[in-house]
């Protein structure tokens, strides 16, 4: 209830306000009155109303001198003030009072109410954008972690340094790109693939503790930035700044390579090996980067004695080696993780094109291919608290490899590891999505009428487009834009049958400024055209 208080040296006109002002219907509350500005400064601290109405002219301490004192100490409360032409005149010149409305003595009932009820509506929708504003910065803190992550993840994408996305989080962020240079290096470990013991679960332990303790060095590092995980290899941006030698900037990569190899080998007792890719001379060349130092590790077994590889080592060697796709790998999990069945299908089948179509890889390429797929895969479980075997029960990776004898079967191993994932995902209901969809869903129930697309909403959330269309799916079970269409039809039935209103009115109210477009989506909506529907 929102709480009024009532300042006037005319207790008639105090009387008559409390009783014939319908406070209740209003949704406001008399919470204290004064016959002068001193008691109502003492009543406006006691009660905290968000409405002072209030005389100009009174005894002890006027109207003008209280609201002095009122702003001065912070008060943010709506001022209506009722009084005579001339006072007002008066207070205008002497100060700025922040008034939300006059009235000019005698005023009716009709007319107090009038400003009453547009002020507490006023009120109302104040307090709500502040709640708004308060649920969006808990949640952008909240999303900060994944947010962070896309943002990094994406620099190694083409064109993501382009997009709205990259620009509104390096600014909160106050992150600047545009000034830097760059070098992709990739650190790989390896676990001997020969230990009985060997579990797939384990590698997503080691994958932890590796990226824990190149995590720990970037820290102390400047500008270095840990992009992605996959399997058993890790992306790290390393930037320096604009007219720096493309040596010192290759140096610096090297150098921060040789630090992750040198402690992921005395701490983990690990084999590892590590390319630097050539150097991006601003943010939008970062995927070349990422691109020659995927290379460089395809071809790593050419150069087997050195730990880092960098674009000297392979200039004398054959490039006749298989380009492990890790791009797809990655955007094949994420599908699975999302609980995405159908664009699992997509994209095994978009992998079979590439791989036929480049250079039909071999059978030991194949196996290699079904080795790191189990090991991102056990690395996107575990993040989840699950591991291959609780979805795969007694799973055993070199017997599956076994019956790996071509690309179909490939794609077909996939398909069987891959959809109960789908599945198991699509089953559970992740409490890190549902804040964000619940606010989603409450924001468009409320600007339904706004302009209000899945972009927009992305952007007020941090989080990529895509990312928030894959969670809004798996949380409601339909796609954004069907929601917003099914919000702004129901509310256009409601509009409809309270009969107050034409139809290219009730267009506008509900968000679409073409009348034609609005009547064939309510036409299939319904099955009604708009002027069928109330007949």
């Amino acid at each position: 209830m929102i709480k009024a208080v009532i300042i006037d040296d005319d207790i008639t006109t105090i009387h008559g306000i409390t009783r014939l002002i319908r406070w209740e219907e209003l949704g406001i509350e008399v919470a204290g009155t004064a016959k002068n500005g001193r008691e109502g400064l003492e009543q406006i601290r006691l009660h905290q109303p968000e409405i002072i109405l209030t005389d100009i002219f009174m005894p002890v301490m006027d109207g003008i001198e209280m609201l002095k004192i009122v702003r001065d100490e912070g008060n943010t409360a709506e001022v209506i003030i009722l009084s005579g032409y001339e006072d007002f005149k008066y207070a205008q010149s002497a100060v700025k009072l922040r008034v939300n409305d006059y009235l000019s003595k005698p005023a009716t009932q009709d007319e107090i109410e009038r400003v009453l009820k547009e002020t507490a509506a006023a009120i109302e929708q104040r307090e709500h954008s502040k709640k708004e504003e308060k649920e969006l910065r808990e949640l952008i803190a909240y999303n900060l972690p994944t947010t962070k992550k896309q943002l990094f993840k994406g620099l190694l994408e083409p064109e993501f340094a382009y997009t709205a996305f990259f620009r509104k989080v390096t600014d909160y962020l106050k992150m600047d790109f545009f000034n830097q240079q760059f070098a992709v290096l990739l650190i790989e470990f390896f676990i001997n693939w020969e230990r009985t013991s060997y579990k797939p679960s384990d590698l997503s332990l080691f994958a932890y503790a590796v990226k824990n303790i190149v995590e720990e060095l970037a820290h102390h590092r400047k500008g270095v930035y840990v992009a992605d995980i996959q399997r058993n290899v890790i992306a790290v941006i390393v930037t320096s700044p604009s007219g720096t030698r493309k040596e010192t900037v290759k140096r610096q990569a090297e150098q921060t390579a040789h630090e992750c190899l040198e402690n992921i080998q005395k701490y983990l007792k690990l084999q590892v090996c590590a390319a630097v890719g050539t150097v991006a001379e601003h943010v939008g060349a970062i995927p070349k980067s990422y691109a020659s130092a995927v290379d460089l590790l395809a071809g790593r077994d050419k150069l087997s004695h050195k730990l880092l590889i960098t674009e000297e080592d392979m200039q004398e060697k054959s490039k006749s080696f298989t380009r492990r796709p890790m791009e797809s790998y990655q955007a094949i999990i994420d599908a699975a993780m999302q609980g995405q069945e159908d664009w699992v299908e997509e994209r095994i089948g978009e992998l079979t094109k590439t791989l036929y179509k480049d250079c039909p890889p071999s059978i030991s390429d194949l196996r290699e291919f079904a080795i790191d797929m189990v090991g991102i895969m056990a690395l996107a479980l575990h993040e989840q608290g699950l591991q291959v075997e609780d979805i795969h029960e007694n799973f055993n990776m070199y017997k599956q490899l076994e019956r790996m004898h071509s690309l179909q079967d490939f794609a077909a191993w996939l398909r069987d590891l891959l959809l109960p994932v789908c599945l198991v995902m699509a089953r559970r209901s992740s409490q890190k999505h549902r804040k964000t969809i619940d606010f989603i869903t409450r924001y468009v129930q409320k600007h339904y009428a706004d302009d209000i697309t899945l972009d927009i909403l992305a952007d007020k959330v941090y989080l990529t487009r895509n990312y928030l269309s894959q969670i809004f799916k798996q949380e409601t079970g339909e796609n954004y834009n069907n929601y917003l269409t099914r919000v702004r039809m129901d509310k256009a039935k409601e509009l409809m049958l309270s009969g107050n209103y034409k139809i290219f009115e009730i267009s506008q109210m509900v968000g679409y400024k073409n009348n034609a477009y609005f009547s064939q989506l309510f036409k299939k909506h319904t099955g009604l055209n708009p002027s069928e529907f109330n007949q």
